[in-house]
């Protein structure tokens, strides 16, 4: 045989040894492939770039995120994705890894070919250069909606398990034990499950935005905006502006472009208040809004849309507008799917000491050291009527707090020595019986002297506990005749 000849077959056998190699790694690799794209879940891997543009996606992408491999990779990146407000975190997540420490490990929001934003668990590695520096990112995403879910809705009812235990006397910044605010607490709960609109009855000062704002934090949209719109404080002709924004121009003064009310509450809560103030024109105009979820800023042809909730509040008679045809029935069975009807503060008298007690300690903190009330005062505070409510009685308090004057209502002030109304000022109250002031007499006496003996008869400090100067308590010693009994034991000298 020629040399020519065994070289032939030398070529021949290395060249069916390559191509037998050949077809043994396409093999692993269509094997490794079959794993990564049967994976629970999207491999992936992104060159460390600016987006963190996608080089590789496998299968588990159109489960997850509905694209295709080919549309992730050809026109996609991974930060384009994410949701704004998980960006900074994950950033920071994937800079403070190193060459010691590559793996990481993070939950945020990706937004999926329909729209929606799904909650990923990511798993992955940075690949770092020879320099030191990331070059790209390989890791695993899977689907964790269903369980973010479930655990926000653990997380909501522990809110609603211990807001209907001990804690009812406090619900939200609503504050009161009474039935009647019982009632109320469980309706605002009924309330934040779903998404219907809600409308909040009451006199003013009973504290209707509040229980809105109870209603949005606990509801589904609490991380979103929660937006205040006083509709009787718009002008007629600004109401179109304010609500659905105005384009530079688009009328004198529209200076420059500017979103509306109904911009700024996409994904929260739309809170209007007196909405019994809003005109009929406009009514219609945001119904239409509010029905078709679409509406055009002042001066543009584009259509917006924003997803938010209505929540409305009055101290008006809807009923009574209806019929008389200064609201709506439409627009008025649009925003009255579920009515809360706040109590006044005369039908709840048991909430008093609560939120006289309420308002002392936040009028302690503001000033920075404790106050009382004087058990007189607390006499007089439950004699009132309070056609204000609470945001009369937290006035009334804080007058007295900072003036020493007791005002409860316009025309009437009492003296805050002997809570006295002045004869010779119109609307005096009728003085306060003999017998009450006999027992507010003992009760004075019994409470200065126990703080007496507090405070071992150091007229200082007594007063300073009392919350009244050293010259008023040395006046009440002398008037209720109180002495240090001799069977009593010595206080310390001290200096006074």
């Amino acid at each position: 045989m020629k040399i020519s000849d065994k070289n032939s077959d030398a070529l021949k056998i290395k060249i069916r040894q390559l191509e037998k190699s050949k077809n043994d790694l396409i093999k692993r690799i269509e094997r490794i492939t079959s794993l990564i794209n049967n994976l629970p879940g999207m491999a992936f891997r992104c060159i460390y770039d600016k987006n963190l543009t996608f080089e590789f996606a496998s299968k588990g992408t159109v489960e997850i995120l509905g694209y295709e491999p080919e549309e992730i990779v050809s026109g996609l990146a991974f930060r384009q994705m994410v949701h704004p407000e998980d960006q900074h975190c994950n950033k920071k997540t994937i800079a403070e890894l190193t060459p010691e420490k590559n793996r990481y490990d993070m939950i945020y929001r990706m937004r999926a070919a329909w729209g929606e934003y799904r909650w990923i668990h990511e798993q992955g590695t940075a690949v770092f250069s020879a320099e030191g520096s990331i070059v790209a990112i390989e890791g695993l995403l899977t689907d964790i909606t269903h369980q973010k879910i479930n655990e926000i809705k653990l997380q909501k009812e522990n809110l609603r398990l211990r807001s209907s235990m001990k804690d009812r006397y406090r619900f939200g910044q609503l504050i009161g034990k009474s039935e009647a605010m019982q009632s109320v607490y469980d309706r605002i709960l009924k309330a934040a499950d779903v998404m219907a609109s809600v409308i909040i009855t009451g006199e003013s000062g009973t504290g209707k935005e509040l229980a809105a704002k109870a209603i949005h934090e606990l509801g589904d949209r609490r991380d979103g905006p929660f937006v205040t719109v006083n509709c009787g404080a718009i002008p007629e002709n600004l109401m179109e502006s304010e609500f659905f924004g105005h384009l530079r121009g688009a009328f004198s003064g529209a200076y420059a472009t500017r979103s509306g009310f109904l911009v700024a509450a996409d994904g929260g809560t739309l809170f209007l208040d007196e909405i019994g103030e809003m005109p009929v024109h406009f009514q219609v105009k945001l119904l239409r809004a509010l029905e078709q979820k679409k509406f055009t800023p002042v001066g543009g042809p584009t259509v917006f849309t924003s997803d938010f909730r209505i929540i409305s509040a009055t101290n008006r008679d809807l009923g009574q507008m209806v019929r008389s045809g200064a609201m709506r029935e439409d627009f008025y069975y649009r925003i009255n799917t579920i009515p809360i009807v706040m109590p006044p503060l005369r039908e709840r008298e048991e909430d008093l000491p609560l939120l006289i007690d309420h308002f002392v300690a936040q009028h302690a903190n503001e000033i920075g050291h404790a106050v009382t009330l004087p058990p007189e005062i607390y006499l007089t505070l439950s004699r009132h009527h309070w056609p204000g409510n609470i945001r009369e009685l937290k006035n009334v308090i804080s007058r007295y707090l900072t003036l020493k004057e007791i005002c409860i209502n316009p025309f009437q002030q009492t003296e805050a020595v002997g809570l006295t109304a002045r004869a010779d000022e119109p609307g005096a109250s009728e003085p306060i019986p003999t017998s009450v002031n006999r027992e507010l007499a003992e009760v004075e006496k019994d409470l200065i002297l126990n703080a007496l003996s507090e405070n071992c008869w150091h007229m200082g400090r007594t007063a300073a506990a009392l919350g009244i100067s050293r010259r008023t308590l040395q006046r009440r010693v002398n008037k209720y005749g109180l002495k240090l009994a001799e069977n009593r034991p010595k206080p310390p000298i001290a200096k006074n």
